[in-house]
């Protein structure tokens, strides 16, 4: 898809105020109601929806409000609450283009990591999460695009449908771009559970990557039940050097039956364990005060 900047830049003048995010496609219409000086809400995924947001708001000769696009609330002026229709999930992610790092001062890439500062940036290789943990963020998302179903084991129903990634070849030409052109030293991957991206996809990369002989360290986030002795040396080949992941409380009774949150105890220490055997720093993500909870 051929995006239009030259529009988008256009229409920059006109002072149209655009908002989103995770309390957008949880309660647009709350959000409306508290945030007065914005016209367009979206819920959901931006990046499609804000080009045909902008191109319809252009088309609509400049005039706020009173425009059809799927993911799009508003307010009419007669203050009554408009809710866009549910958009479609975007199922190929190698068609969001390239963002464009030259928006940004440099200063905004260097992060304290381990002692050292770092060029470092934030990436993306892959979207949603087959786990529906009660207390998570991700289950907004699930809900807005219907993957509201979840079996015993806390996991949605069809989860293949809304688990997606780019292709290998995409992620590497990025990843590529990003360590030679902007000399990034640290890839701090967004991807809800990295190692539920598909592995054929992974093990691709893999070798890119030790093919071109890239050079970086990745930190990721994913579930101990993923850690093993397979998922380890990927994870060395990908240049994974820190993993986080969720313990949330001690107790697995807990975890179950409040949280819907099903991880074997033992499961999470091996996992802790592998990791530090093979070098890999660790990171724990713990909540304190759910509840219900006591000592």
């Amino acid at each position: 898809i051929q995006y239009g900047s030259d529009l988008i830049k256009k229409i920059s003048t006109s002072a149209i105020k655009i908002a989103g995010g995770l309390q957008a496609t949880a309660d647009p219409k709350l959000v409306l109601s508290n945030l007065k000086n914005i016209d367009y809400l979206i819920s959901g995924e931006s990046e499609i929806v804000l080009y045909e947001l902008i191109k319809a708001h252009h088309k609509n000769q400049n005039r706020n409000l009173e425009i059809s696009v799927d993911g799009v609330n508003y307010i009419e002026p007669s203050g009554k609450f408009v809710k866009g229709k549910t958009q479609k999930i975007i199922s190929d992610m190698d068609i969001i283009p390239h963002y464009d790092y030259s928006l940004f001062d440099e200063q905004v890439f260097m992060r304290p990591y381990n002692g050292k500062v770092l060029k470092a940036i934030d990436y993306e290789l892959s979207r949603g999460c087959m786990f529906s943990c009660q207390y998570c963020v991700e289950t907004i998302i699930q809900d807005y695009y219907g993957f509201d179903e979840v079996n015993s084991r806390g996991s949605i129903l069809n989860s293949k449908s809304y688990l997606r990634n780019k292709s290998a070849r995409r992620i590497f030409e990025e990843l590529d771009y990003l360590v030679k052109e902007l000399k990034i030293e640290l890839i701090r991957s967004q991807d809800t559970n990295f190692l539920t991206i598909n592995k054929k996809v992974l093990n691709e990369l893999a070798i890119l990557v030790k093919n071109e002989g890239l050079k970086y360290e990745m930190y990721i986030e994913t579930r101990p039940e993923g850690i093993n002795a397979k998922t380890i040396e990927l994870l060395k080949d990908l240049n994974v050097g820190g993993v986080g992941m969720g313990v949330e409380l001690s107790a697995q009774s807990f975890r179950e039956d409040k949280l819907r949150r099903f991880a074997d105890t033992n499961k999470i220490i091996d996992a802790f364990d592998m990791l530090k055997e093979n070098g890999i720093k660790r990171t724990a993500y713990n909540i304190i005060g759910l509840p219900d909870q006591d000592e």
